[in-house]
């Protein structure tokens, strides 16, 4: 049951998603909606397993309601997901500032790992600094949502929050 919440969490995020690139006017401003629940779920107390698998099914459909190649999201979402995780990143949980620095990290890297297999597959020249602003000011935008992301998917029926200590 909590799966399938995470799944239908992350499937409105993409929705909603696909609704803010139609209304924005440049997709500078279009956060990665996916990209901090990932996080969340690598940072939380999931397990390997479990995350990696909800991971790649929200790849998946980010592959889907994208119009990248098949594939690329599913790769980078679960990659995302391992290094996250294998990264011991739960020691960098402890506020609101934590999570905006993770995530824009985590968007940046996302996006970079993007850029490179869209141009590996597709063999298309890009502007690279065009390319390098868009990526750069999409991971701001996803950083400056992810709180709201990592709130919301905490307080899912059935989901454990994310042990942390308060240093602030």
């Amino acid at each position: 049951m909590t799966n399938a919440l995470m799944i239908a969490f992350g499937l409105c995020l993409l929705v909603i998603q696909g609704m803010v690139q139609r209304l924005v006017v440049s997709e500078q401003l279009c956060p990665m909606l996916v990209v901090p629940l990932v996080l969340h779920l690598a940072v939380g107390e999931f397990s390997l397993s479990r995350g990696a698998t909800l991971a790649f099914v929200l790849g998946y459909l980010t592959d889907v309601a994208s119009s990248m190649p098949l594939g690329l999201y599913t790769f980078t979402i679960v990659a995302l997901f391992l290094f996250a995780r294998l990264a011991g990143l739960k020691l960098f949980l402890h506020g609101m500032l934590f999570q905006i620095a993770l995530t824009f990290l985590g968007g940046l890297v996302v996006g970079l790992v993007m850029l490179g297999l869209h141009v590996i597959f597709e063999r298309t020249a890009l502007a690279v600094r065009a390319t390098m602003v868009v990526v750069a000011s999409q991971s701001v935008a996803t950083a400056l949502v992810s709180p709201l992301v990592f709130a919301v998917a905490r307080r899912l029926p059935g989901v454990e929050a994310p042990r942390t200590t308060d240093r602030n």
